[in-house]
Order: structure tokens, then C-alpha cells, then sequence
């Protein structure tokens, strides 16, 4: 079983795969009767205290804010190695 999930998340498309079903999975609990325990889980209150710093969101907004400018920090490496790859060729 653990070779079989290493084997998995070694593929190319597994990022992919596991955001689709995550994404289906979304949308089948909203249009569900459980819409009202979906919500209540996205606004569950997520806090990080530091010294002074105090942050505090739901954590939909910490998915939209923090997953997203994660997600978009890999696209541009991804796109600064495609740049360097062309220039070498």
C-alpha cells in the first residue's frame, strides 16, 4: 500500500488528480445536505500569534490568501526554469 501511494504521488499528474477530486468533492458537499457543515468548516477561526504579530482569519481565507500565493510562486519558478531551459537550448 505505502509503495503504491509513493509510486502515485511520483507521477507527474498526481497534483493534478488529487486537486480534482478535491474539487468534486467541494461541490458535491455544497450541493449536499451537509452545505451547512461545508460552510461551518470554512469558517472555523485559524489564529497565529507571534510576539506581536496576531493573525487571525477564517480559514477559507487563509486557504484563498496563503494556497493561492503558494500556488502562484510555483508557477513562476516553474516559468523561470522553462526561460532558463529556452536560453540554454
Amino acid at each position: 500500500m505505502v509503495s503504491l501511494v509513493k509510486r502515485f504521488l511520483h507521477l507527474e499528474a498526481a497534483s493534478g488528480v488529487i486537486l480534482f477530486c478535491a474539487a468534486i468533492l467541494a461541490l458535491l458537499l455544497v450541493n449536499s445536505p451537509w452545505q451547512p457543515l461545508y460552510h461551518a468548516f470554512l469558517e472555523l477561526p485559524l489564529q497565529i500569534r507571534f510576539s506581536n504579530l496576531d493573525l487571525h482569519n477564517p480559514l477559507f481565507l487563509w486557504i484563498n490568501d496563503g494556497l493561492m500565493a503558494i500556488f502562484f510562486l510555483l508557477v513562476g519558478m516553474e516559468i523561470i526554469v522553462l526561460i532558463y531551459v529556452i536560453l540554454l537550448v
